[in-house]
């Protein structure tokens, strides 16, 4: 029996949907309580760009937080905003029993007395975003307090959420300040319109970020050098040109202080090491088509890096050795996300921009047989993907239809990894 959790009211199909995928849309729905043990879909004012699980829950209310984004193009700056969001995936509610079957549905119910949380997502806190739009928001491994915001006008800017938000916080910190800190390359004029695309937190040394820029540079920044009296900073510890045409994401080796990876439009995947400011290796540019859009190390195995494109193709790589990828099979189209299963090495699922559908994948199957499970609840791209860190299975994906979806596919689905 799958228990489904339906959130706001579902999506409205609009014009620029095409017809196929609003029929593939309505038979998705219906077969919902086949496919999924958890259902919660919302639908917001603005589409977000980027979604992460915080990695606390509250055990009494069985309450997880998301980090997520207001994504208005500019069109209104002042809804442009970072926020925290809450919800309960409802595993702290006592289902009952077997007095209370439903011979309709041929499934039992819970007891008519309990009191549900909210169906949908509650806001916790919302950051108002100092300038351009956020690409990418990200919470630092060591201090899930701080934030780390990707900017389109080329900024890296740093939340201390404990300083936003309540009157209280406010009062103790003196008056709410837009950021705590700004990380700003100094730009020539031929670097202009340079936006921050992608950033990622180093897992052993806190305060240590990587952001990559649309105009092919890498820059390592290191937080803890800044100046209270004047946050803003231009002065990178590491600023390497490693892409020609656009770094589009960057991952740091989970188990390493200094190695990462990064990839861009030239279709190059490279490991760089920041205590030579070198590349150490990289691959050859005819394993990608159209741009590598995303990399990540895996969270278990060091060695093991996977990248995706935007022609659909996912590699999986062992860094000694880039001469060839030891697997490759297809998405099917234009990869906006991936991003590993924390808890399960050898799952990683993806998304994309054109279809709309989260693929989540087992690479120790047999080539051809890796695909294990298909979301179709958007209609249309999804910008980004986040595992929970407590359910293996949790899932939270956003998308351009301004659709938060948090989904856990049905065990009898998925069981066999």
């Amino acid at each position: 029996m799958a228990d489904v959790f339906q959130g706001s009211d579902e999506l409205t199909y609009a014009s620029s949907v095409p017809t196929d995928r609003q029929t593939r849309y309505t038979h998705w729905k219906k077969n919902t309580k086949l496919l999924y043990d958890y259902l919660n879909t919302n639908s917001t004012k603005w589409p977000s760009l980027t979604c992460q699980f915080f990695p606390d829950l509250d055990k009494t209310k069985d309450e997880h937080r998301i980090l997520l984004s207001s994504f208005t193009s500019s069109q209104l700056p002042e809804d442009e905003s970072v926020y925290v969001a809450r919800f309960s995936s409802l595993k702290h509610v006592p289902w009952s029993s077997l007095t209370n079957f439903d011979m309709e549905e041929m499934e039992f119910k819970m007891d008519n007395s309990v009191k549900l949380p909210s169906k949908n997502l509650q806001d916790d806190l919302e950051i108002k975003f100092p300038a351009g739009d956020c690409n990418r928001a990200r919470y630092c491994p060591l201090n899930p307090d701080i934030v780390g915001t990707a900017s389109s006008n080329g900024s890296i800017y740093i939340f201390d959420r404990t300083k936003h938000g309540s009157a209280r916080q406010k009062s103790i910190s003196g008056g709410e300040s837009p950021f705590e800190i700004e990380c700003n390359l100094t730009q020539a004029v031929e670097d202009q319109d340079n936006e921050v695309v992608s950033i990622a937190w180093n897992w052993q040394r806190e305060g240590l970020l990587a952001g990559c820029y649309s105009k092919g540079k890498l820059g390592v920044w290191d937080l803890t050098k800044y100046n209270s009296k004047s946050p803003s900073f231009s002065s990178p510890v590491h600023l390497m040109q490693v892409d020609n045409k656009g770094c589009n994401d960057a991952s740091w080796m989970v188990h390493h202080d200094s190695l990462l990876a990064c990839c861009g439009d030239d279709n190059v995947l490279g490991l760089l090491d920041i205590r030579t400011a070198k590349r150490t290796v990289q691959s050859q540019s005819n394993h990608h088509e159209k741009g590598i859009n995303a990399c990540q190390f895996n969270y278990q195995q060091d060695m093991l890096l996977a990248s995706a494109d935007a022609s659909g193709k996912v590699n999986l790589w062992d860094i000694r050795d880039f001469s060839e990828p030891i697997k490759t099979w297809e998405h099917g189209n234009s990869i906006s996300a991936l991003q590993w299963n924390p808890h399960i090495s050898t799952v990683i699922g993806t998304a994309d921009q054109t279809d709309g559908l989260v693929k989540l994948w087992d690479i120790s199957q047999p080539t051809d047989e890796e695909l294990i499970f298909t979301h179709g609840g958007h209609m249309l791209g999804v910008n980004d993907i986040s595992w929970n860190l407590h359910d293996p299975w949790l899932i939270c994906s956003v998308s351009n239809d301004n659709s938060v979806q948090i989904w856990k596919p049905a065990n009898t689905l998925v069981a066999v990894v």
